[in-house]
């Protein structure tokens, strides 16, 4: 049986032929124009606007999100425990000015 198809370099993302028509090179790999999206948000990506981790493609909130995951969360978990009644970061404010005073 005859071996069909062009042999030529694979798309990380479809396991497909990659034709020079509509080729993109990033990450040493050859990608398809409409293969090249966000591995977490499918977002189409262009070469300006592209991250890269781990042979992956990743538009750059994601990586961010990804990479540093914590650095969004820590500001809402701040926010979140300051405003606990009986505790939290405006509690301990508000006993250090007493025990000034004393």
């Amino acid at each position: 049986m005859p071996n069909w198809g062009g042999g030529g370099e694979i798309c990380p993302r479809c396991q497909k032929t990659v034709y020079p028509a509509e080729k993109l090179m990033a990450c040493s790999a050859s990608w398809h124009k409409g293969c090249f999206k966000c591995k977490t948000c499918n977002g189409l990506l262009t070469l300006a606007s592209y991250k890269d981790f781990a042979q992956d493609v990743f538009c750059k909130s994601c990586y961010q999100d990804k990479l540093h995951p914590n650095e969004r969360n820590r500001k809402q978990l701040e926010t979140k425990f300051s405003r606990q009644p009986g505790g939290g970061a405006s509690a301990a404010a508000a006993a250090a000015p007493a025990g000034d005073e004393e």
